[in-house]
């Protein structure tokens, strides 16, 4: 099961690691912090990216990667700030961080590496397992 984050979390992670806030944030939902905003924005992207591939796009195929702090209301983009957001919450910090940098023209391959890498091995967890040995045309 991945670690799951409120939208908030993940925002504020991202931030605090590339250095562009010292202390955790409070809310980013009607921020005037254009950076913040600006990350608000770029969960989309990450999510779009995560949505092309299994496991994530099996499991939401309906575009709806965020729900409610009770897990009833899903979502196709966050609107609170206690909202979960459906993946990993360090692969949602990871692929944040990366497309913010990418963004701001700045240096950004250490952080894609990072995020490529942490998806890689989820897909690899949830890889189905194919039995060569199963096969009964196989000759002996």
């Amino acid at each position: 099961m991945p670690r799951l984050a409120t939208i908030v979390t993940v925002v504020s992670d991202a931030s605090l690691e590339i250095g562009i806030i010292q202390k955790a944030l409070v809310n980013v939902i009607g921020t005037a912090d254009q950076d913040i905003a600006q990350m608000l924005a770029l969960m989309q992207n990450v999510a779009d990216e995560l949505m092309l591939d299994p496991p994530y796009r099996d499991e939401f195929g309906d575009g709806n990667w965020v729900c409610d702090a009770a897990g009833l209301v899903f979502k196709a983009r966050p609107t609170l700030d206690d909202d979960l957001v459906m993946f990993d919450a360090r692969l949602a910090i990871n692929g944040l961080k990366y497309r913010f940098l990418k963004a701001k023209g700045l240096e950004y391959g250490e952080e894609q590496r990072d995020f490529v890498a942490r998806q890689n091995k989820i897909a690899a967890r949830n890889a189905p397992v194919i039995d060569m040995n199963d096969d009964v045309g196989r000759m002996q």
